[in-house]
């Protein structure tokens, strides 16, 4: 015995006699839930894709700075800045502290790929001093996303409470 319903709806099959004769089969199309973007937009976006996503901004950042002059300067700070503005605005609530502690995380890889492939550095000592010396000269810039995220988780905590 097959029942048919509207297209779009769950059909309903069942075969076989009463269940002393054989099995009752019975099958339904699965159920969808929402889409990932309905997700992401009623969820926010989870930390693991907002850490790669702000990586591949900064990366881009870092490109620009590293095809200008090979140190670290507008195209990563900017990346930087607004990466920090944007991280904890689309994560998850629950992945919020992930994009606070993401700004140091970011200058430094920055840093790091800057000096490995900007080949001025001759070993990995001069290296590590390079990448220590541009983190340091880099501190209020680091300061600045790092505030800019916490301002951010601010008003994101003050709107869930006063929504309740």
């Amino acid at each position: 015995m097959t029942t048919e319903a509207p297209t779009g709806q769950a059909t309903t099959t069942v075969s076989g006699g009463p269940p002393v004769l054989g099995p009752v089969v019975v099958t339904a199309p699965a159920v969808r839930g929402p889409g990932l973007i309905s997700r992401a937009r009623r969820e926010g976006v989870t930390g693991p894709a907002v850490v790669a996503a702000a990586a591949v901004f900064v990366a881009l950042g870092a490109a620009v700075d590293l095809q200008r002059d090979r140190t670290l300067g507008a195209g990563t700070t900017v990346a930087l800045l607004l990466a920090a503005l944007a991280a904890p605005a689309v994560v998850r609530f629950r992945s919020l502290p992930t994009a606070l502690v993401l700004p140091p995380l970011l200058v430094a890889a920055a840093a790091t790929g800057i000096a490995a492939l900007g080949g001025q550095d001759r070993g990995r000592r001069e290296l590590v001093l390079d990448v220590g010396t541009t983190l340091a000269l880099h501190a209020p810039t680091v300061f600045v996303a790092a505030a800019l995220s916490v301002l951010v988780l601010l008003v994101r905590v003050g709107v869930r409470i006063a929504r309740g």
